[in-house]
């Protein structure tokens, strides 16, 4: 879906959000039994005697930090989302002539191989908040920037995806815990020795219209986050990267294929990446356990690699976009001792 953006600039640039709907996924018709819910006449937070939560204010007297200063290799194993502090002075110095790129992802300036993750999503800040980039050799800020969040795994495990009683896929599970890889360090160990219960940190549910046909395509592929739920995304406390949906997998990457072709031409277009995503070479070296309470090991198997394909050819497409249009803003703004090093970032995904 594209939108027209006015910028800085004298032209407009057309911002393609996104290849999905951006509406929350509909959740599954329910009942609820018992009174009625409603919004209490002075708020759900009238009774406390506190007040409800939120983010500390930033003044104008705080420290800028830069993005070049923040590392996202801490001690959060399972996800890190970078947070980036506005730029107040930007916001209300209107004298400010530093070079303002719009709506970039600047992954060159984070380490993706130190602690590599399995998979790279992307979140965007509000439209008109403006970060500090770089403070030297001069200041770079970036309008509505596009910020990474890691989704680090070790363990892959699977469980039939069931509806209404009747197996319609698979699910694939991300786990915390030690794993098994391709290159093991340790040796090799018996797919099917049964481990510990493992902690699912996201999981990828597979539609498959046929587990039988090897040359079946799959169906729906969605990456789900443990921290997404219908509730969650429909009152903002999701990310829209919680829960990415791709219906047709091969009709997105056909799209992916147009927007990439279009940046990399040089049409008056922007991408932001919000509902695609990334992965590494650590991903692909994830190996499935067989799942011992099944029979559908093989074809779970077979799944897996399809999906694994799709996702990985997904990857390469929207970090060429990414790249494509880092590079488009780059230039726009003169933005020079960026140019170089701004693609570094790719030696970390596939």
């Amino acid at each position: 879906m594209c939108e027209s953006l006015s910028s800085d600039t004298n032209s407009k640039m057309s911002i393609r959000l996104s290849l999905q709907p951006q509406c929350a996924p509909t959740a599954a018709v329910g009942a609820i039994h018992g009174p009625a819910i409603g919004l209490p006449a002075d708020g759900f937070w009238s009774s406390l005697a506190v007040s409800p939560p939120r983010s500390p204010p930033l003044l104008a007297t705080d420290s800028i930090l830069a993005v070049e200063h923040l590392d996202l290799n801490g001690d959060d194993f399972t996800k890190t989302c970078v947070p980036m502090r506005i730029d107040t002075r930007g916001r209300t110095d209107n004298a400010d002539e530093s070079p303002l790129l719009e709506q970039i992802c600047p992954l060159w300036v984070h380490d993706l191989t130190s602690k590599p993750p399995v998979l790279v999503l992307f979140d965007q800040q509000g439209n008109t908040e403006t970060t500090l980039l770089q403070s030297h050799p001069r200041r770079l800020r970036v309008s509505g920037a596009v910020t990474p969040r890691l989704v680090r795994a070790e363990a892959l495990n699977w469980r039939p995806l069931v509806e209404a009683g009747e197996a319609v896929g698979f699910v694939f599970l991300l786990g915390s815990g030690r794993g098994e890889s391709e290159d093991d360090d340790y040796g090799a160990k018996p797919a099917t020795r049964p481990r510990a219960r493992i902690d699912a940190i996201a999981r990828i549910e597979v539609r498959s219209s046929s587990t039988s046909d090897t040359d079946a395509p799959i169906g729906s592929v969605a990456v789900v986050q443990s921290s997404y739920s219908p509730l969650a995304m429909a009152s903002g406390m999701a990310d829209p990267s919680s829960f990415l949906l791709f219906q047709i997998p091969e009709a997105h990457l056909d799209s992916m294929r147009e927007v990439r072709a279009q940046l990399q031409r040089g049409e008056d277009v922007g991408y932001i990446p919000t509902r695609e995503l990334c992965v590494t070479s650590k991903f692909d070296r994830l190996v499935l356990r067989s799942n011992p309470s099944e029979e559908d090991n093989d074809a779970a198997r077979r799944a897996w690699q399809k999906t694994k394909s799709f996702l990985k050819s997904l990857s390469v497409l929207t970090a060429d976009a990414v790249t494509a249009y880092n590079a488009a803003e780059i230039d726009r703004v003169g933005a020079f001792e960026l140019r170089n090093g701004h693609g570094l970032w790719r030696g970390g995904v596939v």
